[in-house]
């Protein structure tokens, strides 16, 4: 009561909701109330905050969703609120209304190497001023990382910092935020070195939709317009590209390129732009590469239990409630043991188990990151490439004032044997950094790092058959 009397109190000193918002002050207290609340209870990773103090950050962000000017900026406290949680399944998305008016960005493709900001894609129209390959220094009269600092990074959720560098300049329009980020109609100044080291400086409007762009690409710039693709490469070693693991029906290509892949002498499985979907897909494909049972990720979710939490309050009086302590704490979990893939779901005969390398990158999430956890216990295969998103487990979505929404992340993924890589990535066996060479070279320097791998492990077709034993 007492709670609920402060709130209303303060809805009616504030002062800073405006006019033309449509979303009234008690419910903006109470979009922000429930993503407190079921953070509170839910949320899987406080222990990777350790310097968090929710309830205080809570308490804090009062005052500023009052005082936000308009819904879009009340929309911007709440992102910045739950990205305290440095959490990359944990985020709040604005309405479809909002998105469309607010989150626009210029004809202009950036991606992060060795933490700049390259053009990597640019209209026809502006290629003769802006050339490709040239960095981007300064936004709007500030460099670049005290603009990422000050207006991009605080609103990214992420528990990576190799993320938060990549999305905070390639930028996310679903989400809205990102280093050329603004609102349609609006113009954005950029200078720039180009790669003759000529600096120059552009104006460039900012558009809502860039559906209709012609654009010039980096000749590195993979283009993901297949779920699946297939080819053979040198020494009969396979490539297959599994750009994602959203439906079933990507188990059912793979199926179709098994009489193929069986003639492989080698095989490369290319997950750097798969950014997840169901892991039932992953471990339908999986169960065809190996001969052995593999672990995947074990798992555990917090417990809330209302009666042993009142009992865990008297636990430093009493020894019968220690046991009830971390309930009290909200600090109880229930725990799962790793799940198994059971090779033998698969008659021998149909599979492919030859020597493997998986090509990883930052944008390999999800449901291909759970594939990882599985393959990375397997003896033939390697893992080549950079370390992974770093983001996984199971999203509780939540609805938002105002038509958004939000997901806390309520599920907590390890591997097996207790190792985090949430915060972390899946480390790769063979680390191939992105450079800025990276988007332009006409090598594939990840994927000629996995052939190299692949040929370094002798006899291909001897190396398969031991695999079998």
């Amino acid at each position: 009561m007492f709670i609920r009397i402060c709130l209303c109190l303060m809805v009616l000193l504030s002062s800073g909701v405006q006019a033309q918002s449509r979303i009234s002050a008690e419910e903006r207290l109470f979009g922000l109330a429930m993503l407190w609340k079921e953070a509170s209870y839910n949320f899987a990773y406080f222990d990777q905050v350790p310097d968090l103090d929710w309830d205080a950050t809570y308490q804090a962000f009062i005052p500023k969703v009052l005082a936000a000017k308009s819904d879009y900026q009340y929309y911007k406290v709440l992102k910045q609120f739950l990205a305290t949680l440095n959490d990359g399944m944990s985020y709040v998305q604005m309405s479809h209304e909002l998105r469309n008016i607010h989150n626009a960005l210029p004809p202009i493709k950036l991606a992060e190497a060795e933490q700049q900001a390259v053009v990597v894609g640019i209209s026809e129209t502006l290629a003769s001023q802006l050339p490709l390959g040239s960095i981007i220094t300064h936004v709007d009269g500030v460099e670049v990382k005290d603009k990422l600092q000050q207006d991009v990074f605080p609103f990214i959720s992420s528990s990576t910092e190799h993320i938060r560098w990549h999305e905070g300049i390639k930028g996310n329009q679903g989400l809205g935020y990102g280093l050329l980020m603004g609102q349609a109609g609006t113009v954005v100044k950029v200078r720039f070195t180009t790669p003759a080291n000529r600096v120059g400086h552009l104006s460039i409007t900012r558009e809502a939709d860039l559906s209709g762009v012609a654009w010039q690409l980096a000749s590195g710039v993979m283009a993901n317009t297949h779920s699946v693709a297939h080819k053979v490469l040198a020494d009969n070693i396979h490539y297959l590209a599994l750009n994602d693991f959203s439906q079933d029906s990507v188990t059912e290509q793979f199926i179709k390129l098994l009489p193929q892949l069986q003639t492989a002498n080698g095989l490369v499985i290319d997950l750097r732009q798969n950014r997840g979907g169901n892991t039932f897909v992953a471990e339908s494909i999986l169960k065809y590469l190996t001969f052995h049972d593999l672990l995947g990720v074990s798992s555990k979710m917090r417990i809330h239990n209302s009666t042993y939490k009142a009992w865990g309050k008297y636990a430093d009086q009493f020894s019968w409630a220690k046991k009830y302590q971390d309930y009290s704490r909200g600090n109880a979990w229930l725990k799962n043991a790793p799940d198994t893939l059971k090779a033998d779901d698969i008659d021998n005969r149909h599979k492919v188990v030859v020597p493997t390398a998986i090509l990883t990158s930052r944008e390999t999430s999800s449901a291909a990151e759970s594939f990882l956890v599985y393959a990375s216990s397997a003896r033939h295969i390697a893992l080549i490439g950079e370390p992974t998103f770093g983001s996984t487990g199971q999203p509780l979505e939540i609805d938002l004032p105002g038509g958004g929404r939000a997901t806390i992340c309520s599920k907590r993924e390890m591997f097996a044997d207790g190792r985090d890589f949430v915060g972390i990535g899946i480390q790769p066996d063979v680390y191939v950094p992105r450079d800025i060479e990276y988007y332009f070279s006409q090598r594939d320097k990840t994927l000629i790092s996995a052939t190299d791998w692949l040929m370094k492990q002798g006899n291909l077709a001897q190396a398969t058959a031991s695999n079998a034993h």
